[in-house]
């Protein structure tokens, strides 16, 4: 295979490393471009950084479906600064507040609101955490707490639905091996929906949010910040959020009102599974261009008819209005920044073999029961420098399909593996642009997201190993079960562990 060797690695780890020393992702990000642009351009400095901007920036920018994420952060930086102007969301807080009135009841309500969109991964942290960030302050559940509920129920959720650009990009990989495998009876609808039983990591998230929230038995860093925010910190001295959420003041006289938000989101919600329904939905797959013209429009109605309700109840003047809309899109340009750099490395990451590579260190291991577990320890490997599931995908399905059917190894199984693997970088790296936007949804500084959420992710992928282990040998689905009550028991006694290491620290340790 092509690939760099050792040096392949080294871009996503520099970026990784100085991130979490420096905690300056941005900075982070350019240094790991610049590093792996200087090998590409045969280990010269200036070559290297005269090609960053035409090869990677502009390539990144240029691509379709990335101009269309970039153009519906924009719209949606607007909408929310405009619902969170009128005061709906604070008035919609209060209003819910009178049921959700502690903190658990607030985690498990946010568990629940991301459960819901699952039809996009971004639409998760963008919608769910406007709606949910006032409630989260009243209650004093910690931001990286927050910000790890959007994103434990982003990914995870969209990589078991068939009918999103998720399950339609995976079918489309083992529909193409399959067409070479003509001893395979299966169709890509049927491994694909057959895996889902098999998707440990997926599932175990999942259920460990629910989990966490119901218990609140948080541990490491988790249970610092959570413990902190119980003290009216919510957010960690010297944090940089990656979002504003000032305080809204209205107009004298003017009461806000819960409708103010209600009434914009039913309509967004209205058009955008309108445009689902007249492209097939739920009965065929929707494609991604789909997906973010539903967003986007959904969003932009929205957003209409909240600047039309704030003008009628002399909220905002139409200057006023107009102002709020571009200050919403001026938010978001530290975002979109970090999601072109964050692709520009994933895409020299693919130049210079990363994955490659450690496909190519792990392939004198493969043996038929433990190909699962390979590929999803693989999977992992290559997902969590790169942030990004697809990438890896495209690699490892035509490995695993072709040689699980040839060693014999269950290939449904092998599936589920390889999405879970792809899935962990996906959802929990620093370089992921489904966890910038789950910092930024809940007002996150991104490091302490990325450093809180991931011994979660660990503990899950640790427990997911172990059955897909054991899942390669049996294919058995009822393992599941026996997995989840594992992954309680060990989330306890880690909690346990934490209290006794942070009981006796101070309010100003806790805040650091």
């Amino acid at each position: 295979m092509d690939h760099y060797g050792f040096v392949s690695i080294l871009p996503p780890i520099i970026a990784i490393a100085l991130a979490i020393k420096t905690k300056n992702v941005l900075f982070s990000l350019f240094v790991g471009i610049f590093f792996g642009s200087t090998v590409l351009a045969g280990w010269n400095p200036i070559k290297g950084f005269v090609n960053l901007i035409p090869n990677y920036i502009y390539e990144q920018v240029a691509s379709d479906s990335n101009m269309q994420s970039l153009t519906n952060l924009l719209i949606i930086g607007a909408f929310v600064t405009l619902i969170g102007a009128t005061g709906g969301a604070a008035a919609f807080a209060n209003k819910i507040g009178k049921v959700i009135n502690n903190k658990k009841k607030t985690e498990i309500a946010m568990w629940l609101g991301g459960l819901f969109v699952w039809f996009s991964d971004s639409a998760n942290s963008l919608l769910v955490g406007p709606i949910f960030h006032p409630i989260g302050e009243k209650f004093k559940v910690s931001r990286e707490k927050f910000a790890y509920i959007l994103d434990a129920t982003s990914s995870p959720i969209c990589a078991m639905v068939p009918i999103i650009s998720w399950g339609v990009y995976i079918m489309g990989l083992i529909q193409t091996e399959l067409e070479a495998l003509p001893q395979v009876t299966m169709t890509s609808w049927d491994i694909f929906v057959g895996a889902v039983p098999y998707q440990y990591y997926s599932i175990l998230t999942l259920l460990m949010v629910g989990y966490l929230a119901y218990t609140q038995f948080d541990y490491g860093p988790m249970l610092k910040a959570q413990r902190r925010a119980e003290a009216g910190i919510v957010l960690r001295e010297g944090a940089v959020p990656l979002r504003d959420t000032r305080v809204v003041e209205l107009p004298k006289g003017v009461e806000p009102k819960a409708r103010m938000v209600v009434v914009p989101l039913i309509a967004l919600l209205t058009v955008m599974f309108t445009i689902f329904i007249l492209n097939g939905f739920p009965k065929q797959s929707l494609s991604g261009i789909v997906i973010r013209q539903g967003i986007a429009l959904g969003f932009i109605v929205g957003g209409i008819i909240a600047a039309v309700m704030a003008y009628q109840n002399k909220i905002m003047t139409l200057k006023q209005l107009e102002d709020t809309v571009f200050d919403g899109m001026k938010g978001m340009v530290y975002l979109m920044v970090l999601m072109i750099f964050a692709w520009s490395l994933g895409s020299l990451t693919k130049q210079l073999g990363t994955a490659n590579y450690i496909v190519e260190l792990s392939e004198g291991f493969l043996n038929p029961g433990f190909l699962p577990v390979i590929m999803f320890i693989v999977g992992c490997l290559m997902s969590l420098p790169t942030g990004s599931s697809w990438g890896p995908y495209a690699i490892l399905m035509p490995i695993g399909i072709p040689v699980a059917v040839q060693m014999g190894a269950p290939v449904v199984v092998t599936v589920a593996a390889i999405i879970c693997g792809g899935l962990f970088g996906d959802h929990c790296s620093p370089l992921s642009d489904t966890t910038l936007l789950a910092s930024m949804g809940a007002a996150s500084d991104h490091m302490d997201h990325f450093k809180t959420q991931f011994p979660y992710a660990l503990t899950v992928a640790f427990v997911s190993a172990i059955l897909y282990l054991i899942a390669g040998f049996t294919e058995s689905t009822i393992i599941l079960v026996p997995g989840i009550i594992a992954l309680f028991v060990i989330v306890y006694f880690l909690h346990k562990a934490s209290v006794k290491k942070i009981e006796n620290l101070s309010e100003k340790e806790l805040a650091s």
